[in-house]
């Protein structure tokens, strides 16, 4: 599991990583822990894709968040960069 602390404060705790491309890697949230949502809770995002895709603990990666693995583009939300921790399951 990797926990990505933000720059500016917030914190992802992602469980798994579903695919990887090009230097990015789209992961899965965990679940229990957390869930990221816009327009009042109707949509929620639960992946984030990061560059690098297999980031080493205490580096930085850059952060997206998705409403779904496949999501175009355009549905993307910017997060900035955080720092990896890596935790074991």
């Amino acid at each position: 599991m990797l926990l990505i602390r933000m720059n500016h404060g917030s914190a992802y705790h992602l469980d798994r990583k579903l695919s990887d491309a090009g230097g990015w890697g789209v992961w899965d949230f965990h679940r229990s822990a957390s869930t990221y949502t816009v327009d009042h809770g109707r949509t929620t995002y639960r992946y984030a894709r990061i560059r690098p895709a297999d980031p080493a603990d205490g580096k930085t990666v850059e952060v997206f968040l998705m409403p779904s693995p496949n999501a175009p583009e355009e549905t993307w939300i910017a997060r900035g960069e955080g720092v990896v921790s890596i935790h074991s399951n």
